[in-house]
């Protein structure tokens, strides 16, 4: 053994000392040594070293524990009744002990881990577990949790399925019963991180998990801080994701248990938006679990343990994401500066998700109240309302988000949930509906204003392109109006490919429209790929690999290509003849040199 381990060994040994004042000279000694870089080095290779029976920083540790428990049975005897000096001075050597702790495991950690993860958590554990060493030590002992333990990718591995499931119990019960002292954000947020553990470690803590969210979010509404919700909230997200295959029939149960509190924090409490995702991101969770590929009916395989409560929430979030998006317009109309007039993608997921299960329905039904949704008088609990308004529901509830401004920052939310709408469940379009929005999107188009709608527009239109093609019961009238609306749209997208911000979706609608025959391409078509209208890009090869597919090349055509000339008879290029240069990215003679590599999308 060295001189400095040897030296470090004396005095640990000294840590159960009966004085105080020598416990405290050694510890202040025991900080100094385990710094110098001789012991550091040799402990970390005898912590390395599994057959080693040199001193290591578990051995370490082990007697950094004893004097631990020294110093908590002197506070514990100490008279209770006694000054506030002498009790801030009490404070004062709790955080001492405590910090000693600290920083023994992270200098030990600092260059890996070091320390066993057992022995880690037994002392973590004990000390919580006991209910005067929690008081004294818990907060720094919370922190060690977080940042020294759960923080490390390698003691996730280490840590027993008990563990996971005791560790769960103790911070359950924190939680749910906090002392007056208790950091309910911190403790959260080890929540958050122990369910995420149990959820790809474990698998035997589903019932523990279930009965907690169901009593952590009964007192949802009167929690004042936001950052407490949102880590419970993510780690319920978290949970659920996890068994929903496995037990939908209880996140279904639980979902409609929350479901009201979260529509009333979201709706009436203004949370800030990182918690608004969360809520958003557990929405589609249960819209997924109760309805599985969109199913609507329970014939179809939809499950609610209340279906008639069920669908007064699906009221209930309908008009609340309705009024959300009108609040969004109305923060970007008079916001300075740059501000996305597009909304994220969950929420416009969930609204489309949304208006699938209620579209088709009845277009105005009476709802209760979000405060009395889950009351006593909603209707899981008698057959009357005590609190009733009513809401509009069907496409012309699209239709009118489409049309009640010019401003972007009301019409883009709206075109970005009709595409997701259409895409996800274009069989639920009704026929009839196809001319409207079609007309509506066609005058949007025409207009050409400056702005950020175009780009949506056109990727509406590809997938109302694709709805289209994919209905077999239209009938003559409905084809020949389509049609029409479609060689307008046609013209106006060839226009929109000069522009770079347009270019890529306007060549998706062009073979969208293609691909359903839904037009016939013209000749201005195909001076896009004779000229040098634009450059060969992925999007615009797939347009005219479509067109190919889908219709007879002219052989020649008036006005393709007339600046190419041939060197020899000055025979003008015919059409096929022009596309390949222009796929071929042609350069002139004296050019060829220096562009010898062809273009990455042929």
């Amino acid at each position: 053994m060295s001189l400095a381990l040897h030296e470090l060994l004396l005095c640990c040994r000294q840590f159960d000392n009966d004085k105080a004042t020598e416990r405290k000279k050694e510890v202040d000694k025991f900080k100094r040594l385990i710094r110098e870089p001789e012991a550091t080095e040799q402990l970390d290779r005898n912590s390395e070293s599994k057959h080693s029976k040199q001193l290591t920083w578990d051995t370490v540790f082990r007697f950094l524990q004893k004097y631990i428990q020294k110093e908590t049975e002197c506070l514990q005897t100490a008279k209770p009744n006694v000054s506030a000096s002498t009790q801030a001075n009490r404070q004062k050597k709790m955080q001492e002990i405590s910090s000693v702790v600290k920083y023994f495991i992270r200098w030990a950690n600092k260059r890996g881990p070091r320390l066993k993860c057992q022995d880690l958590l037994d002392h973590i554990m004990d000390t919580l577990q006991n209910k005067f060493s929690c008081a004294a030590y818990g907060a720094d002992y919370n922190s060690i949790l977080l940042k020294d333990v759960l923080s490390v990718r390698k003691y996730w591995c280490e840590i027993s399925q008990k563990q996971w499931s005791d560790l769960l119990t103790i911070y359950f019960k924190m939680y749910l019963t906090p002392s007056r002292d208790t950091n309910r954000v911190l403790v959260a947020r080890i929540i958050h991180i122990l369910v995420r553990g149990c959820c790809f470690q474990s698998e035997a803590v589903t019932s523990k998990l279930f009965e907690f969210f169901s009593k952590a979010m009964q007192n949802a509404r009167q929690e004042k801080v936001f950052a407490v919700i949102e880590q419970i909230m993510s780690a319920l997200n978290v949970f659920l994701n996890m068994c929903v295959m496995n037990c939908r029939i209880r996140v279904c149960k639980l979902g409609e248990e929350v479901f009201p509190t979260l529509l009333y924090i979201w709706t009436q409490r203004h949370p800030q938006d990182s918690l608004k995702e969360e809520i958003i991101e557990f929405f589609r969770l249960e819209l997924r679990a109760h309805h599985p590929k969109g199913a609507k009916t329970q014939e179809k395989g939809a499950f609610a343990a209340d279906w008639l409560k069920w669908q007064n929430l699906l009221y209930s979030l309908h008009e609340a994401i309705v009024s959300e998006l009108s609040n969004i317009g109305s923060r970007g109309k008079y916001s300075a500066g740059m501000r996305h007039v597009a909304i994220k993608e969950n929420l416009v997921d969930l609204a489309a998700d949304i208006c699938h299960q209620l579209f088709g329905q009845d277009s105005r039904v009476f709802v209760p109240s979000v405060t009395d949704v889950d009351s006593p008088q909603s209707p899981s609990h008698q057959g009357t309302l005590s609190k009733r308004r009513r809401i509009e529901l069907g496409w012309e509830v699209v239709r009118d988000g489409l049309q009640k401004s010019q401003n972007d920052f009301d019409m883009v939310p709206w075109l970005q949930i009709t595409t997701v709408l259409v895409a996800k469940y274009p069989s639920s379009v009704p026929l009839y509906e196809l001319v409207p929005i079609l007309t509506i999107l066609h005058q949007i188009l025409s207009q050409q204003r400056r702005g950020e709608r175009i780009p949506y527009v056109l990727c509406c239109l590809s997938e109302i392109a694709v709805c289209q093609r994919l209905q077999s019961d239209l009938n003559a009238a409905q084809r020949l109006d389509l049609q029409k609306l479609w060689t307008k749209i046609w013209a106006i997208t060839l226009r929109s490919i000069s522009s770079q911000q347009t270019e890529a979706e306007s060549f998706r609608l062009l073979e969208a429209i293609l691909h359903g025959n839904l037009t016939v391409p013209d000749k201005d078509f195909w001076k896009i790929f004779s000229g040098s209208t634009c450059k060969p890009s992925s999007s615009a090869a797939k347009c005219l690999s479509q067109a190919l597919a889908k219709c007879t090349l002219p052989e020649q055509m008036d006005g393709i290509a007339e600046h190419y000339l041939m060197s020899t008879g000055d025979r003008p290029l015919i059409l096929r003849e022009a596309i390949m240069r222009w796929l071929l990215a042609y350069r002139a003679e004296e050019d060829i040199e220096e562009n010898v590599e062809l273009p990455s999308v042929v």
